[in-house]
């Protein structure tokens, strides 16, 4: 039997947790942070479970020992920001074991970050790594041993290198998450970095309404409150320049209106502003907010940031997803182009594009 180790223990690694022991997998959460208040209770009670939108849970191991976590798991999911990759990369190398599959959910290029950084430490063990362009359900922790499930995604996306591997990865989550969410492939990982919709859905509201924000951060919703009709125009703007750069590279992504059907339901619908107030969102509860959130530290230098760079690397410009980096960098006091997801510290600033995905074929 398949044994998973979740590295990880927020929002998102939990619900992973609950959602693998209910399919009867041994899974194990290994709780990364040395002062976490939950830890000790969910080591004790060793269950956790879904609610809401999904209803399940089932046994889960629980360790601060990563080594203890991965060692002869035959899976390993990454389930963190991004901003959290390296250092979880540099306690995972030594560790890996030849024929893991690894999945690190969402990528935000961590399949490129993740193989420079084995180069660089001289790893040389045959895993597999996949990525997803996004969480499979939109979620919170409700208590220690239980998280909020607002909504599961009907479809997500998953690519592999070797892409030979990825009929097998498929299967396997597939194979959890059977009767809840379907998992399709993409060709290319760089195809599924490039198709996160927080590129869109994320840091252009939070800028336009920032003062909002600051005044209301207990109340504020992002998606209800802070996408009006003309900020989801300029949105759809953004994100026309992430599907034309993806076009420079040579994928045809989806626009994210699209894609937010595709995740949540079908609709007639024809702007982000009217999805995310239709009856298919899963936004309506999400209260709470902060400039300082992981919707301008993490998206703005581990999304949008690399995915500029690679348009730029391709001939193509993107003006206005480039003023939203430059105003979160100011308004922040930090350059987010160079302190975030360079293309230099994934290993590909002096490659071009055919070189970048040939890289991970």
């Amino acid at each position: 039997m398949l044994k998973f180790a979740v590295l990880g223990s927020g929002n998102g690694g939990r619900a992973f947790c609950a959602q693998i022991a209910a399919k009867g997998y041994p899974v194990t959460m290994w709780e990364p942070l040395d002062e976490a208040p939950d830890f000790s209770r969910i080591a004790e009670r060793k269950e956790m479970f879904l609610e809401g939108d999904m209803t399940l849970g089932g046994p889960i191991g629980a360790t601060k020992d990563i080594a203890d976590a991965m060692k002869g798991a035959a899976v390993l999911l990454v389930v963190v920001p991004s901003f959290a990759h390296e250092p979880i990369f540099k306690k995972m190398i030594p560790l890996l074991e030849d024929g893991q599959h690894i999945l690190i959910v969402p990528g935000n290029f961590a399949a490129y970050r993740l193989k420079a950084m084995m180069d660089k430490f001289g790893c040389t063990k045959k895993v597999t790594i996949s990525c997803t362009e996004t969480m499979p359900y939109a979620c919170r922790i409700k208590s220690f041993d239980v998280v909020n499930i607002f909504k599961k995604k009907f479809t997500v996306h998953i690519a592999t290198s070797p892409s030979s591997a990825n009929d097998e990865v498929l299967g396997i989550f597939n194979d959890v998450f059977d009767g809840y969410v379907h998992f399709e492939k993409f060709d290319h990982l760089l195809m599924i970095d490039m198709s996160n919709v927080n590129f869109t859905l994320h840091p252009l509201p939070v800028l336009l309404n920032y003062g909002d924000i600051e005044k209301h951060p207990k109340t504020f919703r992002h998606y209800m409150d802070g996408i009006t009709p003309l900020i989801s125009e300029q949105m759809h703007r953004m994100d026309a320049e992430r599907v034309e750069a993806g076009k420079a590279v040579g994928f045809t992504l989806t626009p994210t209106l699209e894609m937010l059907k595709t995740y949540y339901g079908m609709n007639e619908t024809k702007t982000i502003y009217e999805y995310v107030n239709s009856p298919e969102t899963p936004y309506a509860d999400l209260v709470g907010h902060n400039v300082r959130g992981r919707y301008l530290t993490e998206d703005v230098p581990g999304v949008v940031a690399p995915v500029s760079r690679i348009a730029e690397k391709a001939g193509f410009r993107t003006p206005l997803s480039s003023l939203v980096v430059d105003l979160a960098s100011q308004l922040h006091g930090t350059d987010y182009w160079t302190c975030g997801t360079t293309l230099e510290s994934l290993g590909i600033g002096d490659k071009s594009i055919d070189e970048i995905l040939d890289m991970m074929r």
